[in-house]
C-alpha cells in the first residue's frame, strides 16, 4: 500500500478490512490489489468510488510506467 492509499483510507476512516467487507472480498485480496500484485480493473474502480479518489491518485506509479512505456514505443 502506498502513501496516497493510506491517506485516502484515513480520510474516510477506513481500514483494508472495511474495504473488504464493503466489497465482499477477503482483506488479503484487497491488500494485493492495492499493492498492484493482483490486477482487477473493476475492483480498482470500486475502490476509487468508495475512497472518492481517481485511479491515478491511488496508483500513481502505474500511470508513470504506462507513460514511460508509451514514450518508448514512440521512439
Amino acid at each position: 500500500m502506498n502513501k496516497n492509499q493510506r491517506i485516502a483510507l484515513a480520510e474516510k476512516d477506513l481500514q483494508v478490512k472495511d474495504l473488504g467487507n464493503r466489497l465482499n472480498k477477503h482483506s488479503g485480496y484487497i491488500t494485493n490489489v492495492l499493492a498492484g500484485r493482483c490486477k482487477s480493473p473493476r475492483l480498482r474502480k470500486k475502490i476509487c468510488v468508495i475512497l472518492d479518489k481517481p485511479e491515478s491518485y491511488l496508483w500513481p506509479d502505474e500511470n508513470k510506467e504506462k507513460s514511460e512505456d508509451a514514450n518508448r514505443e514512440i521512439r
